[in-house]
């Protein structure tokens, strides 16, 4: 008489085949991971690296120069002087036109809101300086002449370009421009300038 066999049966080997084919399948899923976790972490499943935008280039004005590097920040503004001329003996606008006192320095400015909310720019808060150490605000009548702004709302991601006009004693050089921002929210004091260095 035979007995029955109790012996609890063991793992089956699987086929040579099959188990090609599941080492095939795992390493696809492992491979699919990794690819959604890359996207995810770019946040939209695009290269991490951004593109530049395009912005067209403008040519220089006549004896203007431009500089290269000369940028710094104050608060959330970001400054770029992207042109820069001094010794100038006059200025002409569309309605008047006026002798310097001494010789008018011209800063053409780049600027960028980096911030969340909006900086207001107030060109009378600027000051140009010269080689002897002395400090200049800007000029009102050619400021006036040339319809540059007295004040500028920049709104959060936004960029402007304008000039500064200064009139200062002839014969005297340009050192640096001192370029302030304004406040950001729930500050007490002034944000320290970004001073740039020219020409």
């Amino acid at each position: 008489m035979r007995h029955a066999d109790t012996r609890t049966p063991g793992p089956r080997r699987p086929r040579a085949g099959t188990a090609r084919a599941v080492t095939a399948l795992a390493g696809a899923a492992l491979a699919l991971a990794a690819a959604l976790t890359a996207a995810g972490c770019s946040g939209s499943g695009q290269a991490t690296s951004l593109p530049d935008y395009r912005i067209p280039a403008e040519k220089a004005r006549e004896g203007e120069a431009v500089p290269e590097g000369k940028t710094g920040k104050s608060a959330d503004m970001r400054f770029t002087v992207v042109g820069f001329r001094e010794a100038m003996t006059d200025v002409m606008g569309t309605h008047a036109s006026m002798d310097a006192k001494g010789a008018f320095t011209r800063v053409r400015v780049l600027a960028v809101n980096t911030g969340r909310d909006i900086q207001v720019f107030d060109t009378w808060q600027q000051r140009l300086v010269t080689t002897d150490g002395r400090t200049y605000s800007p000029d009102v009548n050619a400021t006036m002449i040339k319809r540059q702004p007295e004040r500028l709302s920049v709104g959060a991601s936004m960029r402007v370009e304008f000039d500064l006009w200064f009139d200062v004693p002839r014969g005297a050089k340009t050192k640096a421009v001192r370029l302030y921002g304004s406040p950001p929210v729930g500050a007490t004091t002034d944000p320290a300038p970004a001073e740039i260095g020219l020409p």
